[in-house]
Parts: C-alpha cells; structure tokens; sequence
C-alpha cells in the first residue's frame, strides 16, 4: 500500500532574455529600383527640369527581444537631379511665321528688319531652263524626241533692309554674312512660302546688289539671287516607308515629278534585290550582309556605301543605274526579295518633289 506524505518540492526557475547593453544596429544601403520614363523631345530645343525626387518607402518594424518593437520613421530622401535638356537643329521652314516669307541660313526675310518687295520671289514656281534631248534627224524636218533635263534654278528676290538708326548697321551686316559665297560649295536650304504652300530647295547665293544710296535714311534695297543644283523643290515632311522581307509597300509621291529616295537595307541578307514595280526599275546587289550591317544606297547623289565605304561594285548589271531608281509622280508600288537572310525590312526616306 502506497504511503501518503509531502514529497520534496523542486525549485523553479524563470528565463528572461538576456539583456543588451547599448546595442548597435547596421542598416545596409537603401537602394530604390525605380527609373524614370523615357523622355522624348519633340521640340527643336527643349529643356527640361525635373523637381527634387522624393521617395516615400520605409524600412520594414525592426524588433528587439528586450524592450519590444522599434519602428522606424519613414525614410526621405531629397536628392535633385540635375536639369536635363535636349538639343535638336532647328528643321527647314520652322522658323516661317506666315506667307510671303523667305528662310535662308536661319534668318527670315518678309518681317522687320528684312521687307520682301514687289513682286516677290522669281524663278520659284517658273520652269527652268531645259537641255533637250531631241536629236535632229538627217532625212526628214524636225528631230527625233529625246529625254528633257531641266538645267538649274534660278531664284531671285529684293529685300529691303529698314531699321532705327543705332540697329541698322548691325543689320546690314547680318544680311552681308548670310547673303555671301558659299565656302567650300556646299549649299543650304532655301524655304519659301506663298501664300498657301511651302517648299524647299538646297540652293547657294550667286549674287548680292546693295546700294549704299539712302543708307542715310536707314534703309536699302538688297538684291539677290540664289542658285540650286537640283532644280526640283521638296516638301518639308520627310516619309519613312519600310517594306518587308517577300513583301510590298507603297510610296506615295503627292508632287508632280520623280523623287530619289534613301534606301537602307539591313543585314542580315543575301543578295537583296529592291523593285519599283510600277517603273519597272530593279536594284539588285550581290553581297552577304551581317547582322548589324547597313547598305545605304542614296539614288539621288548615286552612291552605295557600307560603313562609309564605296561598294557600287555590290551593284548587279541586271539593275538600272542608281540614280535611275527613282519614286515617279504618284504610287509606286515597291517590292523586296533575297537569296536568303532578309528578315529585316528595308527603308525608304523621301520627301514628294516639285518642278
């Protein structure tokens, strides 16, 4: 039989966390993920300030096992980036503020100081001067028709410089500097509007006449007279048309004679043959371009290049001469095929052509 009694207790004891003394706490650096948007400029010049950038995130509740939670304030910070601006040149005809206007080498001619005088610009919308191609025949009257090339144009305009006295020194000599012989021969755009169309050529100044006889009157009438190579004027909107790898596309010429287009073709291609079907004009190439590599072939300064480099020697015999592949007035249906590769579209950059 079991014996009753008091037993012997055991003692008990309490377990506390230890406790910490002046703990110290390392937080890693606090790095946000976030990016801006892309910024697109459309402007010719823009600039753009951004205000101070401010996040909001916080740490998460940092917890010691003595004395409870530790929460942490919310975590700012104040940091600025800097302005950021985009630079652009300023694109022909922008700085046109209404009709009767000339621009030339950044400077408008139809507003104060420079007045356009009666009877506005000549030899803009004239036809110019045609080499004819017709060639006489021996046993008959007349000629047999040949192909006509108009020669180049020829514009001319009077501008009357009129401006207070303490200005108008300075801007006699604006007009000099503008109006003078092209350096190296290259030329410029020349924008003209009417009343209701505006149009550009590249053109270079052939003459300045410039009377000194009311300078005393703050005033003088300027003659000049540009001349451009390429009779044909252009719009100012540039098209971008891409056709695909054994595909058509069309390129639509709004004006009233051919245009030259740039072409880019991209590699990686094989042999890449581009058609104008509704001329009937084929530019074929017989080369192996790499992934990355562009042919650019320019039909109206009638090069091929690659990386800078001349490869007309790439030019098929079965193609039309490069500067004979050209956009006709209206339509044109292009095509583009290759031996192999070709996965990327060609491009085609125009502006519609005026005579």
């Amino acid at each position: 039989m079991a014996r009753l009694g008091r037993g012997n207790l055991t003692s008990s004891r309490i377990v506390r966390p230890a406790r910490v003394e002046n703990a110290a706490v390392s937080l890693g650096a606090f790095v946000t993920a976030s990016s801006f948007p892309p910024l697109v400029a459309s402007s010719p010049s823009i600039a753009i300030s951004l205000p101070a950038f401010v996040t909001t995130s916080s740490f998460p509740a940092f917890e010691l096992t003595w004395s409870g939670n530790v929460t942490l304030p919310t975590f700012v910070t104040t940091s600025r980036f800097p302005a950021l601006s985009a630079d652009a040149p300023i694109l022909p005809g922008q700085l046109l503020t209404g009709p009767w206007q000339i621009e030339w080498a950044r400077m408008v001619f139809g507003v104060a100081p420079y007045w356009i005088l009666e009877p506005g610009p000549e030899g803009w919308d004239d036809l110019p001067e045609v080499d004819s191609g017709n060639a006489p025949r021996a046993a008959r009257h007349g000629s047999w028709p040949g192909r006509d090339y108009a020669q180049q144009r020829t514009v001319s305009a009077v501008i009357a410089v009129s401006d207070d006295a303490g200005a108008f020194l300075t801007s006699r000599r604006d007009l000099r500097r503008v109006l003078n012989l092209s350096e190296d021969g290259s030329e410029l755009d020349l924008v003209i509007r009417t009343d209701s169309e505006t149009l550009r050529a590249k053109a270079k100044v052939t003459s300045r006449l410039m009377s000194v006889q009311h300078y005393g009157q703050q005033f003088t009438a300027v003659s000049v007279r540009w001349v451009a190579a390429d009779p044909r004027r252009y719009d100012l909107q540039q098209q971008s048309v891409t056709v695909p790898a054994d595909g058509t596309d069309y390129c639509v010429n709004d004006g009233d004679i051919a245009t030259s287009p740039l072409i880019k073709i991209n590699g990686p291609v094989v042999d890449p043959v581009i058609e104008n079907e509704t001329l009937g004009r084929i530019l074929r190439f017989g080369i192996d371009l790499d992934d990355g590599e562009q042919l650019l072939v320019d039909t109206n300064a009638g090069t091929v290049l690659l990386d800078g480099a001349d490869r007309m020697d790439a030019l098929s015999s079965l193609s039309v001469p490069v500067e004979e592949w050209t956009l006709a007035a209206g339509t044109n249906r292009i095509a583009y095929t290759a031996d192999s590769g070709g996965s990327n579209p060609i491009e085609l950059l125009f502006s519609s052509a005026y005579m």
